[in-house]
């Protein structure tokens, strides 16, 4: 039942933000324009800055939740408006199972940004990157102000979901080792890490177990491999939340669910759902049937809840703070 409520939040989040006339701006060709940048020194560019007093903060990165949309002069946008108020309610259910998820008992601060949004991910890498680089901007932007201004050189934990986690990869890539020795954990979930990157930044370092400190937590989930979403492959690391093992056995979801990770394609594999019940047409052309994509974080939320404790507590124990 759980489940099936959370599924019924994601659906409506995505249901929310498709309130423009999609079929008007489908083939639309302008030139791209911006909203206004946000200034991350006002409380309004954040979701949360939250301290609470724990030794731990939490940085975590919102999913897309945002469709092609009209600025009042009638241009297409395709970037997130960090001020309407209509995207970033948008935005709410995701941050909400975040903050439940990563940061019951820790910081948290979980800024807006320019997103890029769903039909940008269904153009093709050359759109992809072209516009994440804009919204990456801002994501630099909000932490390196939270690292100054907020953090006071606690530990943090590094958080994001789809284009989300894509921003945490690309920020632990710039990362100083002086900031990467306070990182507790990466979970960079729903999104990908590609070979040629894990060789050329020593900094993306793949959790190996449950307790590992400094290392990034990566999965996807399908039915099957041939569920597998361009935008998100190929994917060179994968751990499995139901056992936190990196190798094919498999682990239960619950009574009736098993996981188990394809070790050629670096995907969880899961055994025991009705694939039709979660797949959204809206979103067709990124994921089809068997792929799980919306689920990431509600599936494995309990096993989620409970890595995150315990990664804190052995990096608390082995820095002796």
């Amino acid at each position: 039942m759980k489940q099936k409520r959370a599924f019924k939040i994601i659906v409506f989040c995505l249901a929310c933000v498709s309130w423009t006339n999609m079929s008007n701006i489908a083939g639309a060709q302008v030139k791209d324009r911006l909203p206004e940048e946000p200034d991350y020194a006002s409380a309004d560019s954040w979701y949360q800055t939250i301290y609470n007093g724990s030794k731990v903060d939490v940085f975590y990165i919102a999913p897309t939740c945002v469709w092609d949309w009209y600025d009042a002069s009638g241009n297409i946008m395709h970037y997130a408006d960090v001020h309407c108020e209509k995207q970033r309610n948008a935005l709410l259910p995701s941050l909400k199972l975040a903050q439940d998820i990563f940061a019951k008992t820790n910081n948290f601060y979980a800024p807006y940004y320019r997103q890029i949004t769903l039909e940008s991910w269904m153009n093709g890498d050359s759109i992809i990157e072209h516009r994440f680089a804009y919204a990456m901007k801002d994501i630099k932007n909000a932490f390196y102000h939270y690292l100054t201004l907020m953090n006071y050189k606690r530990p943090f934990i590094l958080a994001g979901f789809s284009q989300g986690a894509k921003a945490v990869v690309e920020l632990i890539k710039t990362l100083p080792d002086s900031v990467c020795s306070q990182l507790v954990a990466a979970y960079v979930i729903g999104y990908k890490i590609t070979p040629k990157e894990l060789l050329q930044y020593p900094a993306l370092k793949a959790a190996r177990d449950s307790m590992d400190t400094g290392v990034i937590i990566c999965y996807n989930s399908v039915s099957s491999v041939e569920a597998l979403c361009t935008a998100l492959s190929p994917n060179g690391i994968c751990i499995n939340p139901t056992n936190w093992r990196t190798d094919t056995i498999s682990g239960q979801l619950n009574d009736s669910v098993s996981v188990k990770i394809d070790t050629l394609h670096h995907v969880l594999l899961v055994e025991g759902l009705d694939k039709q019940k979660y797949f959204l047409p809206s979103l067709s052309k990124l994921f089809k049937p068997g792929n799980f994509h919306l689920q990431e974080l509600l599936f494995y939320q309990t096993q989620l809840e409970q890595n995150v404790s315990l990664r804190i507590k052995n990096y608390l124990q082995i820095s002796n703070k």
